[in-house]
């Protein structure tokens, strides 16, 4: 099932919504909120009214949560609200960051040691939702040591089994990470793939061919899991295009 992450109409809803009026149910939505405030979630809950029937998947609050800093109790309100939320909508993943900070060498281990039991106990109480945490990758270069490299990634998630993967293909073109061995090591516990592209550098969130990624041998690797994999469009902004150009990109992922 393809996706439009909610991320491209923070600025400007009108591209995304004609996009999604034109593919009809066809389409499914990624909501995005960066904070998930308390203030915020009646709009959020009217906007997300208008997807009614649609497939929905959600990415996890990122701003004022940092699961890598300091052992968690309960899961923080933030996360909260969006498991309420996602309960509401009917949607069965959310997509969790392992850490939003800067890390250095020194305290990459302790942080390391905090990621993974906050998203134990986050998974936990994600279950109680009905709702299934998916662990993106995400040691970009901006963020310093990598607080998982791609080898402590794949084995961070065999250790979660109750958790799932949510590979960001942008991701992984600019930390230099293997997609195809990524994929392979991972197989049936990935729950969806981010597409976007960059410069190889720094992550830009770009639309699929405005970058340096290789998309045709990107679509080959991730081919296969189409059928039970979400493939979520997570473009930054829609500045200077169209529907159309959006439903383009749409068609490169008929798998």
């Amino acid at each position: 099932m393809v996706y439009l992450s909610m991320l491209m109409a923070l600025e400007d809803e009108r591209v995304f919504c004609k996009a999604l009026d034109a593919a009809g149910n066809a389409l499914g939505v990624e909501v995005f909120s960066f904070a998930y405030g308390a203030e915020e979630m009646p709009l959020l809950a009217e906007k997300i009214r208008a997807f009614a029937g649609r497939p929905m998947t959600f990415h996890g609050p990122m701003h004022g949560v940092e699961l890598s800093q300091a052992p968690l109790r309960r899961a923080p309100d933030a996360y909260l609200r969006a498991f309420s939320l996602a309960r509401q909508c009917g949607a069965r993943h959310m997509v969790a960051h392992t850490h939003e900070t800067h890390v250095t060498l020194e305290d990459k281990a302790s942080r390391m040691r905090y990621c993974e039991d906050n998203l134990r106990l986050l998974s936990r109480e994600a279950a109680e939702y009905g709702v299934t945490l998916c662990v993106e990758n995400v040691s970009l270069p901006n963020k310093g040591a990598p607080l998982f490299d791609e080898a402590e990634y794949i084995a961070l998630l065999q250790r979660l089994p109750q958790c799932r993967a949510l590979i960001d293909v942008g991701h992984v073109h600019c930390t230099g990470w293997n997609l195809a061995r990524l994929c392979q090591a991972l197989g049936e516990r990935i729950s969806g793939f981010h597409l976007h592209s960059n410069d190889g550098r720094e992550d830009a969130h770009a639309w699929l061919h405005e970058g340096t990624l290789d998309v045709s041998a990107m679509l080959k690797i991730v081919a296969p899991y189409g059928n039970r994999a979400d493939l979520v469009l997570e473009y930054a902004n829609t500045e200077g295009k169209t529907a159309e150009d959006l439903l383009r990109d749409v068609s490169l992922l008929a798998m």
